[in-house]
């Protein structure tokens, strides 16, 4: 038998993710299929509805990401691998850092100084501190940064992409990477499993304190500049990375926080540097508009023959659509000795987890003394919707 349901929030706003006018026609329902849930090693907790993305081009992959509840809040495509191009830098930077320390120095190996495409300007014989590799890595993209830490990790490029592959199963992600680079097209992951290895690059402070900003000071005082054009479109970013192959097209994993938020856009096979950018955008700009991030709780007083007993849901992070109506369903007639065990989350009516339930005085529920007061506590039990005390928090934010 269902129970009433407590209201956390009824927020009347209108959810939109279009930057500007629907053309006649077009197809605005949710465009998720069976892409709804986000696989990390950062624990989900209640995702929120998946906006839609059918004002971008409709041949991008893209998934929009909460850092902290790790909600996947949009997605279109978003379990089908694509070559990405350099964004496999962040992976490549997680595997180095789990390997070396900061003060290590590398020494530059031929095949590092003889990698093509995008470079650090390393020589072979030189030697450079591991910082110093990353933020070739990280900011200028340098492919020889790439294969000469790489190298320093693993002996060669091609052992490093096995470390590379234990560290996407550490995040649940069963692939191996053809290059530290992103060179090769077999360089290959989904849109959410970047977006989980951004995630994870994002909790890494060695990396976090590279990939947004505008440039570094090395020891040395040399100064290396960002190429991510992306840091100065949208408010408050915060990274990642960008990349280019004519494989993978443009790729770009893009974060950026805002009051106490912060999410992360992933946009695979743009044609451009600014469809890119401009994708990437318009996901951020309407998932912060567009979902709140809450913190849900609910209790509820049973009156016992002994006494009133409080029972509280365990707190549960989420990430919401603004316009969500977001309630808690105590079931009703529970086991009287035993209390409530769980209480379910309704998200616009529908249950979409369940969160497990605690007293509040830290004590063990035990069975009520004699007949009488065991028929008292059921009688309540089974009335548990007409002492429900009211005592819901949101933490909306």
């Amino acid at each position: 038998m269902s129970g009433r349901p407590v209201r956390v929030g009824a927020l009347a706003a209108t959810l939109l993710l279009l930057a500007g006018p629907v053309p006649a026609g077009a197809d605005t329902t949710r465009d998720v299929a069976a892409d709804t849930t986000l696989t990390t090693a950062v624990s989900t907790a209640l995702a929120a509805p998946a906006i839609g993305t059918t004002a971008l081009p409709a041949h991008l992959s893209l998934a929009l990401v909460e850092v902290e509840t790790g909600a996947l809040i949009a997605v279109r495509d978003g379990t089908t691998r694509r070559p990405i191009a350099s964004t496999i830098k962040l992976l490549t930077a997680l595997t180095v850092v789990e390997a070396l320390a900061p003060g290590e120095v590398v020494t530059v190996g031929e095949a590092a100084a003889a990698v093509g495409g995008s470079s650090y300007g390393l020589r072979a014989g030189e030697r450079r501190s591991v910082e110093d590799l990353l933020a070739g890595l990280l900011l200028r993209s340098g492919n020889d940064a790439a294969v000469a830490l790489a190298v320093a990790v693993a002996g060669s490029e091609e052992a490093f992409t096995a470390r590379m592959a234990d560290v996407l199963a550490g995040l649940g992600i069963d692939a191996r990477p053809a290059s530290a680079s992103g060179l090769e097209e077999g360089d290959a992951l989904s849109a959410t499993e970047l977006a989980t290895v951004a995630l994870a690059a994002l909790a890494e402070p060695r990396i976090r304190a590279l990939v947004g900003v505008d440039a570094v000071v090395l020891p040395s005082g040399r100064i290396v500049e960002n190429r991510n054009r992306f840091l100065t479109d949208v408010e408050g970013a915060t990274g990642l990375k960008t990349g280019f192959t004519n494989a993978a097209g443009f790729t770009l994993a893009a974060s950026a926080r805002r009051d106490g938020r912060e999410l992360v856009a992933v946009v695979l096979g743009a044609a451009d540097d600014l469809q890119r950018r401009t994708a990437a955008t318009r996901l951020l700009e309407d998932g912060f508009a567009g979902t709140r991030r809450v913190d849900l709780t609910s209790s509820v007083e049973l009156r016992r023959a002994a006494g009133p007993v409080r029972y509280a849901s365990a707190p549960l992070p989420a990430t919401v659509a603004v316009a969500a109506d977001v309630t808690f369903g105590w079931d009703a007639g529970f086991h009287a000795e035993r209390g409530p065990s769980t209480v379910a989350v309704h998200v616009d009516g529908e249950v979409v987890t369940r969160r497990p339930v605690q007293r509040l005085d830290g004590r063990a529920d035990a069975p009520p003394v004699g007949l009488g007061a065991a028929l008292v506590d059921g009688v309540y039990a089974a009335l548990l919707p007409a002492a429900l005390a009211g005592s819901v928090g949101d933490g909306l934010r």
